[in-house]
């Protein structure tokens, strides 16, 4: 079956992109342009059914925190005000180690990034976003970024003119873009990750209570 339409503006029937005319009323199909894909399924006869509603299977809330399997597909709301998010998905390959793990770092950085590269859980989750937290994450990201730039060059032109004051400043400005970059990319909080599992928090109530409770849903 095709996968791209377009609606007649005579008559408000959606037809196949192999039409040359519309189905009822013969309209060119050159004279339409293209307007945006109607949401739903497509039949042959050009009528659009509604699509099928949401399955919150493999997916619950306990609390504040969303809980689903590794292999769940989320709704297409923004994770972050419950929005629509318009069939935007951001892909985020998520990681998770035992908190306990960062005692390690006061013995060493290196045996803690080898254990903790060699013991994280990974899942790639995809999260929708709406058209105001998309813009909002881009916006953060364009700062960070150039806060990062601003970082790196005023220390070098400081330094060059005998000016440690100004390429200390720089050297913040340079620490802080990174905490920032890391704040701006992360969509949500990881609680835990195991081999079945994903837990996470940081997500809009609304957006929660969509999905059953997790208390008797999963052993």
């Amino acid at each position: 079956m095709p996968t791209s339409f377009w609606k007649c503006r005579e008559c408000g029937l959606v037809n196949f992109t192999t039409d040359q005319n519309c189905k009822r009323c013969r309209a060119s199909a050159t004279a339409m342009g293209p307007p945006p894909a109607p949401a739903g399924i497509v039949l042959e006869d050009g009528y659009v059914m509604p699509p099928p509603p949401f399955s919150t299977g493999g997916v619950w809330r306990d609390d504040k925190t969303l809980v689903m399997t590794r292999d769940a597909q989320l709704p297409d709301q923004c994770i972050k005000c419950n929005a629509p998010a318009h069939g935007y998905k951001l892909k985020r390959k998520l990681s998770w180690h035992h908190p306990a793990l960062y005692v390690v770092i006061l013995v060493a950085w290196i045996v803690y990034l080898v254990l903790a590269i060699a013991l994280r859980k990974q899942a790639t989750v995809f999260f929708g976003l709406c058209p105001e937290h998309i813009k909002r994450r881009k916006t953060f990201l364009l700062i960070g970024w150039m806060m990062f730039a601003i970082g790196l060059i005023v220390p070098v032109l400081a330094f060059s003119n005998e000016a440690p004051g100004i390429a200390l400043l720089g050297f913040l400005l340079l620490f802080t873009s990174i905490f920032w970059l890391v704040f701006a990319n992360r969509v949500v909080t990881v609680k835990k990750i195991d081999d079945r599992y994903v837990y996470l928090t940081g997500i809009d109530a609304n957006y929660l209570a969509r999905f059953p409770s997790v208390q008797g849903q999963y052993q």
